[in-house]
């Protein structure tokens, strides 16, 4: 088991569990009578079993947040609603499969469940969640959405308790997820580009095949990538003679601006604006020459495919319209009736399911749907108990990076800021799979013993000791 367990540690354990993620994610057309493809289902249930196995082996739970991850970006289902979870009986038996897993390692291992450094922003936005059910309509809709705070705020109590934490390996994460997201969406960009064979090179790349990639839309790609972006800079500090690692970068720069998400556009600019700084500030003359290198190859490769950028100008343009709301794809509409919602319930607001009685809430169908942004949604879902409740958190996140400032909080502060830039348009915070990322990166974090500081004098030079192995 321990030299099973090296390869756990290993980036190739992490990629081969992306690469089924990947591969059982592409299979994206529907398999009668399964609501969920075949091969889509097969993939899950693969990562269950991998789930199972390690929790049932280990006491240290760091190896399952590799598939942990891979679960929020699995499934190909783009039109799932309430109507169609409640017709398939795939996800709850696969529910109760996983927790199976859980209960095992409960009973084998006795993890002491204990309070950590973020438990009371959890702990309150789970509240802020829940409170609301008392005094709105009940119905199962509602009570599942608004049951997810208490999800984030249990994985975090067992996540940090049960985690024996390494940086290097969140990094390894962090890289190899953003390549997951670079590739689900080049390969979005790829089938747009085969169905579409009457349009010339350029528009066929922007075509897509539609905006719903299953577990996301093509807009939260974008902020997810941003995100995760910074983690290449990590290694390129590490491993400074690695060219690999630049060019690499190159591609979640192209897929965001082939995805014409206008949100993601901003998100991104402001990640890679804040690697550009960090990486000024911080890197050595070694890194700075790279660097150089890197900008004139892509300056060269945009130079040769600016008809792109021209095709996104006039994209943007065609999208401005005829007034704010129109630009902003109906946001300003749904923002001033979040504002009304919590007029009426300024203490803790009108509850998850409250966007329901939007007037137009008919376009949206029977999708979980929120109120494209994060501070709205607070406001309108959860008052100013909510709000504050997320205040706390972001407060909590704040003081823990800089207390004790160090490269790897600084490039996670850099990914996360930029996505909750984009959160004040979009549906960042409180979007499933963002939250759950954001209680193992931090579970990761505050258990990790060893972390890089910036008061090291041999910092730029010496960032990792010789003898440390690189990414696998």
């Amino acid at each position: 088991m321990k030299s099973f367990e090296r390869f756990l540690k290993s980036g190739l354990y992490i990629a081969i569990i992306f690469g089924i993620t990947l591969l059982a994610w592409s299979f994206y057309k529907e398999t009668p009578p399964h609501v969920f493809n075949l091969y889509n289902m097969i993939g899950v249930f693969v990562l269950i079993l991998i789930n199972s196995f390690l929790l049932v082996s280990y006491r240290n739970t760091l190896y399952t947040i590799p598939i942990a991850i891979a679960f929020l970006f699995i499934i190909n289902n783009s039109t799932i609603s309430f109507e169609s979870v409640n017709d398939m009986g795939f996800p709850f038996i696969a529910f109760f499969t996983a927790i199976t897993g859980f209960i095992i390692h409960f009973i084998r291992f006795k993890p002491q469940i204990k309070r950590k450094r973020f438990f009371w922003g959890f702990a309150l936005i789970a509240l802020s969640y829940v409170i609301p059910l008392l005094y709105t309509p009940f119905s199962i809709s509602n009570l599942t959405v608004s049951m997810m705070g208490v999800l984030y705020f249990g994985l975090y109590l067992f996540y940090s308790s049960t985690v024996e934490g390494d940086l290097d390996y969140l990094f390894k994460i962090m890289m190899l997820a953003n390549i997951l997201l670079t590739a689900q969406v080049g390969f979005y960009i790829y089938r747009g580009y085969v169905l579409n064979p009457e349009l010339d090179f350029y528009h066929r790349i922007y075509a897509g095949w539609g905006r719903n990639l299953g577990w996301a839309n093509i807009n939260d790609m974008c902020f997810y990538i941003a995100l995760t972006f910074p983690s290449y800079l990590y290694f390129i500090f590490k491993k400074p003679q690695t060219y690999l690692l630049w060019f690499l970068m190159i591609l979640p720069t192209a897929v965001v601006i082939l995805s014409k998400s206008r949100g993601g556009i901003i998100g991104y600019v402001i990640v890679v604006l804040g690697v550009i700084v960090f990486f000024l500030l911080r890197g050595n003359k070694k890194h700075l020459t790279h660097g150089l290198i890197f900008l004139v190859i892509t300056g060269t490769i945009a130079y040769f495919t600016r008809e792109i950028f021209y095709i996104w100008w006039d994209f943007f343009l065609d999208s401005i319209g005829d007034d704010l709301n129109t630009f902003s794809s109906g946001r300003i509409d749904i923002y001033t009736f979040g504002l009304e919602i919590f007029k009426q319930n300024p203490i803790f607001g009108g509850g998850w399911l409250s966007i329901n009685q939007y007037p137009n809430g008919n376009l949206f169908g029977n999708r979980i749907f929120m109120y494209h942004s994060t501070l709205i949604q607070a406001l309108a879902a959860m008052g100013l108990f909510g709000f504050l409740a997320l205040l706390l958190h972001y407060t909590q996140i704040l003081t823990y990076i800089f207390k004790h400032p160090t490269l790897e909080k600084f490039l996670f502060l850099i990914g996360y800021f930029a996505s909750q830039v984009h959160g004040l348009i979009d549906n960042v915070q409180y979007a499933v799979p963002y939250s759950i990322l954001i209680v193992l990166f931090l579970s990761i974090f505050e258990t990790a013993p060893r972390q890089t500081h910036f008061e090291s004098i041999d910092y730029r030079y010496h960032l990792i000791k010789s003898n440390e192995k690189g990414i696998c």
